[in-house]
């Protein structure tokens, strides 16, 4: 079976996002939504109507859907397509060991072509996920939460546009909007001189649409133990996952007022790449996907950005500070979240 190095004149380009033959193969990264899933399907159905023959292969890596679910709306849909279209559609799970495909598996010969496209897919994925630029200030203001908090000293745009990953027009105007707040020296570099509470409290209120959030249960009725799971990730050596949430916070204030732990909160940094918790399945195969009102076990946040700052720790790195406290918020743990802010002020001031 030869790949194809061009799209076939039945296939315009940017229509799929590979051809191998008889084959059209579509790639979705994170999909949790029904609307997305039920959208990428009619699209290959629509190819496939015109192009008798052809395969339709819509390919789900890093699935926000439970395969129950999937399944759920693969029958509702086959209420819909033409019989001779169904036949030619196939939905491929991908996991670290393989693939899981129905109604039915993709054939031998088309395993290692789906895994190599995903993998070229996801190098594809920029650095930046696709951000509006009114909330560009939000991922900045965080970093420069960071810098102030450690003291790191003034800081220079193009060094702060490095690590940061956005560019000087937009660097420009999200230091406009925080100019309260903002020493600037006579050598043009910048720092924050003061918490900036309006843009945090704002920065807290948009968290959905600003962090990448994926959260996971186990149904087993039998859940791993916290420390377990971060033994199980101690094992993976990964430098680039770092702890956050209620443990992150303990890290950096032993004192915290909170018995138990409610979740684990890790921090994946993938710059460039797409927000991959394939690793999940090392540290406990019963994690899946949780629905929208269940209360996570784990929650994993993604950094696109091109510095992590995590500290290094005992065996797994810490999420920064900042992180740490959005997962706080995030858990509505509001007192907690008070006293952890009470405490980086202090510390950020001389």
């Amino acid at each position: 079976m030869k790949e194809t190095s061009h799209r076939p004149k039945s296939v315009r380009q940017h229509e799929v996002d590979a051809v191998l033959d008889d084959a059209l193969i579509e790639v979705k990264f994170g999909v949790r939504s029904l609307r997305t899933l039920d959208a990428t399907l009619l699209k290959l159905a629509l190819l496939l109507g015109s192009r008798p023959g052809f395969h339709g292969y819509l390919v789900l890596a890093d699935m926000g859907l439970t395969l129950p679910r999937l399944k759920q709306e693969w029958e509702s849909l086959s209420a819909v397509f033409r019989e001779d279209i169904l036949e030619r559609l196939t939905i491929c799970h991908l996991f670290d060991d393989g693939i899981v495909g129905f109604p039915n598996p993709p054939p031998t010969r088309m395993v290692e072509f789906i895994i190599k496209t995903v993998e070229r897919e996801r190098g594809h994925v920029t650095s930046q996920r696709p951000i509006r630029s009114a909330e560009a200030i939000f991922d900045i203001l965080r970093v420069l939460l960071i810098h102030w908090i450690r003291r790191s000293g003034p800081l220079k745009a193009n060094d702060f546009g490095r690590e940061t990953g956005f560019s000087y027009p937009t660097l420009a105007a999200a230091l406009n909007e925080l100019e309260p707040h903002l020493k600037r020296h006579s050598d043009r570099r910048f720092e924050l001189r003061s918490f900036p509470r309006d843009a945090w409290f704002r920065l807290v209120a948009k968290t959905d649409k600003v962090r990448h959030r994926q959260a996971y249960v186990d149904r087993s009725g039998r859940p791993r133990p916290i420390e377990a799971l971060l033994g199980r990730l101690r094992e993976l050596k990964r430098e680039d996952i770092a702890v956050g949430g209620v443990l992150g916070a303990r890290h950096y204030l032993p004192g915290l007022d909170l018995i138990g732990t409610p979740r684990l909160d890790l921090v994946l940094h993938s710059p460039g790449k797409g927000a991959s918790t394939e690793f999940l399945r090392k540290l406990d195969p019963a994690l899946k996907p949780a629905e929208r009102g269940e209360l996570p076990q784990v929650v994993v946040h993604t950094l696109f950005r091109p510095l992590s700052y995590f500290t290094p720790g005992d065996g797994l790195p810490w999420a920064d500070e900042v992180e740490c406290l959005l997962d706080l918020h995030d858990m509505r743990l509001e007192q907690q979240a008070l006293e952890f802010l009470d405490h980086l002020q202090s510390k950020a001031m001389p």
